[in-house]
C-alpha cells in the first residue's frame, strides 16, 4: 500500500510539474506535442525507401528535376519534410546523416530564392506554410540544426493576412500561425493562433462551420460534413490535443460542440473505414478519398472525453479493420433539414441521401475537380454494408447515373458536366423529411435538368422503400433513375418473367413490386481519374461494375417507380421475405405513402394539402408536410410532422386511426427561425 502511494504522489508531481511547465513555457511544450504527432505512424522502412527514392531526381542546387515549379503543389515541401522526419528519427537509416543535412538545406534555400506560387491559393496560404513550420518544428530537434539565417527567412515567407470567419479555411491557417508562434516563442502570434483555430468550433447558423442540426457548411451553404467538416475536426482535435494544460486549452462549452459533431454527426459517416460518398464533396473525385483513417483523431479526443471512451474505442476498432463494420454500431436516423443529408445507420447497413434546395447549394464543382458530379445532389444514395463498395470506382463511373437519382441516359460525359464552378443552389424548396432518432422519412421535388419527379425515401429496420412519381422529360434522352452502381463484387442473380422483379447482389437485395424495365450490367467500365479531376492521372482503368437502373423512356409522362432495398439478404432469403409488411398506399404527384405492418407505422409525404384514407385510417393535413404515425393501431400513437419547404409555422392534422374511438384534431406549431424544417411531435390520447 505504501508503495503505490509513493508511486501515486510522483506521478502527481510529474503531472502538475509538466502543467506548471506548460503554463510557463507553452511554446516548448506545444512544439514537442506537435513533433510526436507528425511522426505518428511513421513507418520507417518506407519513408527511407520513398526518400532515396526521389533524391534520383535531386538536383546539385536542390531543386527536383521532375517538379514544375511554376505550378508546385506537395512537393517539392513534402520530400523535404520526409527528409527532415528520417534525419530526426534515431529509428531510421538516415538519422544525423551528414548528406541528408546538406540536401535539406540545399532544398530549402532553393524553395527560398525560387519562390514558387500557384494558381490555387490554398498551396499559397495554407499548404505552403504549413509545411515549411512542420519542417523547421521538425529540424528543432536535429542534431544539427538549419543555419540561423535560412530558418529566420523561412518563418518570415510564412507569415500570411489570415482569414477569418471562414470555417476550415480559418482553422487551417491559424495552424500555420501555432507553428510560427512555437518557432518565434511569440504571446502575440500564439494568442492569435488559439483564438482562431477555436473561432469556428461554434454553432455558425447559415454561415460556413458547424449548423445548428450539427451539419457543415463550407463554400455558402453546401453540405460539407466530411470534406471541409473532417479539416475543422481534424484541426479542432489536433489545437486542442497540443493546446491541452496550458493558458490555451479548449473551453469547455466549445468542446461540447466538437464532441456533438464527431460524435453524432462526423464519425457515423464512416462504414468500416471508408466514408459514404455523399459526405465528401468535390472530394470525391480524388483518389483514396473515401479511405477514412480515423484512428490518430479519436485517440486524440479520448483524452478530453472519457464519459464516451466506450464509443471512441469502439470508433477505433472499426475505422482500423480491427473490427467488423457493424460492431458497436447503434440504431439511428438523422434528417439534417439545414443540408439535405439524411443518414440511416443499421447495424448491418448505412443508407443515405443527399438532395439540394433553393436553401441550399448543390455538390460544388471547384478548382476543376467532380468536373463530372453534376447530378450528385438530386437524390443520391450511398448504400454500404462492408464499406468499400465505392472505393475508388468513381474513374470508372457513368455519372449520370448515380445511385438513386433521376436523370437523363446521356451518350456520353458532357451530360453530365458542370459547367460552372463554386455556388449553384438547388432548384426547388419543397426539399426535408423527418425523423423520431430511430425512423425516418425524407423527399426531393425534382425539377432539374428538364426531368421533374417526386422522389421520397422511408426508412425502417431491414429495409428502405424508395418511392418516384410524377416522372416527366421532354428531353430527347431515355430518362433513367439508378437504383445502384457499385463494384461488382460476385454474382449477380436476378428474378425472370413478368410481374414483380428481384435482384441480388453483394448481400443487397432490390425488389420491384410493380415490375418495370428494369436493366442490369455486370461489364467492366473504362475511365480515368484525369475524368473527374484534371490535377489527377489520365491513366485508363477498367473495373468490373454492378449497375441496376429502371428505363422510363424517352419523353415520360407521369411515369413512377416503386423499389426497397433490402440489404443482408440471399438468395433463399429474398424469396421468403415477407413482401405484406410493407404496403404502399400512395405514389402519386400529391402524395406518397408507405406503411409498415410489422412495425406498426405509417410514413407519408404531402406534397399539397389532401387526405390518406386506408385500412381503416383517415389522415387529413392542411398543407404540405411529411408526417410518421408511430403505434399506428395502438391507444397511444405519436405524430411526427415537419415542413420540407421550411415555411410554414402551424399545420391542421386531422386523424382517425384503428386504436381511437375519436378523430383526433391537431393543431401542430412548427419550428421557426434556425429549427424552421426539424421534426417535432405530439402524443395523440383521448
Amino acid at each position: 500500500m505504501m508503495k503505490l502511494k509513493i508511486r501515486l504522489l510522483l506521478f502527481f508531481l510529474c503531472f502538475t510539474t509538466l502543467f506548471a511547465v506548460a503554463q510557463q513555457e507553452p511554446s516548448a511544450v506545444i512544439m514537442e506535442r506537435i513533433t510526436q504527432d507528425l511522426q505518428l505512424g511513421v513507418n520507417d522502412g518506407v519513408l527511407t525507401k520513398r526518400i532515396n527514392k526521389d533524391l534520383l531526381s535531386l538536383n546539385a542546387d536542390g531543386s527536383w528535376a521532375d517538379i514544375n515549379y511554376a505550378d508546385a503543389q506537395y512537393d517539392p515541401l513534402k520530400r523535404i519534410k520526409d527528409m527532415a522526419m528520417a534525419y530526426i528519427r534515431p529509428t531510421n537509416k538516415l538519422y544525423n546523416k551528414a548528406e541528408i543535412h546538406a540536401f535539406i538545406v540545399k532544398s530549402l534555400q532553393n524553395w527560398l530564392d525560387k519562390n514558387p506560387k500557384n494558381k490555387n491559393w490554398w498551396y499559397n496560404d495554407i499548404f505552403y506554410p504549413q509545411a515549411i513550420g512542420q519542417i523547421l518544428i521538425l529540424m528543432r530537434n536535429a542534431k544539427t540544426q538549419l543555419p540561423a539565417e535560412l530558418e529566420k527567412a523561412l518563418i518570415t515567407r510564412m507569415i500570411r493576412k489570415l482569414k477569418t470567419g471562414d470555417g476550415a479555411n480559418t482553422s487551417d491557417e491559424a495552424l500555420h500561425f501555432l507553428y510560427r508562434g512555437c518557432l518565434t516563442k511569440n504571446k502575440a502570434t500564439l494568442d492569435s493562433a488559439a483564438k482562431y483555430l477555436y473561432e469556428p468550433i461554434s454553432i455558425a447558423d447559415g454561415k460556413e462551420g458547424v449548423q445548428v442540426d450539427c451539419s457543415y457548411y463550407q463554400h455558402g451553404k453546401q453540405q460539407a460534413i466530411a470534406s471541409y467538416g473532417k479539416v475543422f475536426a481534424g484541426n479542432s482535435v489536433n489545437a486542442a490535443f497540443y493546446l491541452r494544460g496550458t493558458e490555451y486549452a479548449l473551453p469547455k462549452d466549445q468542446l461540447a460542440i466538437l464532441v456533438n459533431y464527431l460524435k453524432n454527426t462526423f464519425l457515423k459517416t464512416i462504414r468500416g473505414s471508408f466514408y459514404d460518398f455523399n459526405v465528401r464533396g468535390r472530394g470525391i473525385s480524388r483518389k483514396d478519398s473515401l479511405s477514412s483513417g480515423m484512428g490518430g483523431m479519436v485517440n486524440k479526443i479520448k483524452l478530453f472525453d472519457p464519459e464516451n471512451a466506450a464509443y471512441w474505442d469502439a470508433s477505433i476498432k472499426r475505422t482500423s479493420g480491427a473490427q467488423a463494420p457493424d460492431y458497436k454500431i447503434e440504431p439511428s436516423h438523422t434528417q439534417f433539414w439545414k443540408s439535405g443529408y439524411t443518414l440511416h445507420l443499421r447495424p448491418g447497413y448505412t443508407f443515405s441521401v443527399q438532395t439540394a434546395s433553393t436553401r441550399t447549394l448543390r455538390t460544388e464543382r471547384g478548382n476543376n475537380e467532380n468536373v463530372l458530379g453534376k447530378f450528385l445532389p438530386d437524390g443520391a444514395t450511398n448504400i454500404q454494408r462492408s464499406g468499400s463498395e465505392y472505393a475508388n470506382l468513381m474513374p470508372v463511373w457513368e455519372w449520370d447515373k448515380i445511385p438513386g437519382t433521376t436523370s437523363r441516359d446521356y451518350p456520353d460525359d458532357k451530360g453530365a458536366t458542370i459547367l460552372k464552378e463554386w455556388g449553384i443552389p438547388g432548384t426547388t424548396k419543397f426539399v426535408g423529411g423527418l425523423s423520431d432518432g430511430i425512423y425516418g422519412v425524407s423527399c426531393y421535388d425534382l425539377n432539374y435538368d428538364s426531368v421533374q419527379a417526386k422522389k421520397a425515401w422511408f426508412f425502417f429496420d431491414k429495409e428502405v422503400v424508395c418511392l418516384g412519381a410524377g416522372i416527366n422529360s421532354s428531353a430527347k434522352e431515355n430518362v433513367t433513375t439508378t437504383v445502384n452502381q457499385s463494384w461488382l463484387r460476385g454474382e449477380v442473380f436476378s428474378s425472370k418473367g413478368n410481374g414483380e422483379k428481384w435482384a441480388i447482389h453483394d448481400s443487397i437485395g432490390y425488389i420491384f413490386p410493380q415490375g418495370g424495365n428494369m436493366d442490369i450490367s455486370d461489364k467492366p467500365q473504362s475511365g480515368s481519374w484525369h475524368r473527374i479531376n484534371y490535377f489527377q492521372s489520365n491513366a485508363e482503368l477498367k473495373h468490373n461494375v454492378f449497375k441496376i437502373w429502371l428505363n422510363h423512356g424517352i419523353n415520360p409522362q407521369n411515369a413512377t417507380y416503386q423499389y426497397i432495398v433490402v440489404p443482408g439478404i440471399d438468395v433463399a432469403g429474398i424469396k421468403k421475405y415477407n413482401r405484406s409488411l410493407i404496403q404502399v398506399l400512395k405514389n402519386t404527384t400529391e402524395l406518397q405513402a408507405v406503411k409498415h405492418t410489422g412495425l406498426n407505422m405509417l410514413q407519408a409525404v404531402f406534397y399539397k394539402a389532401g387526405s390518406l384514407t386506408a385500412d381503416g385510417l383517415s389522415l387529413t393535413v392542411d398543407q404540405p408536410c411529411a408526417v410518421y404515425i408511430k403505434n399506428l393501431n395502438g391507444k397511444n400513437p405519436v405524430l411526427y410532422i415537419a415542413d420540407p419547404a421550411q415555411e410554414n409555422v402551424s399545420i391542421n392534422v386531422s386523424l382517425k386511426l384503428p386504436g381511437l374511438s375519436k378523430t383526433q384534431n391537431i393543431n401542430c406549431n412548427l419550428p421557426t427561425g434556425p429549427q424552421a424544417g426539424a421534426t417535432t411531435n405530439f402524443n395523440i390520447k383521448e
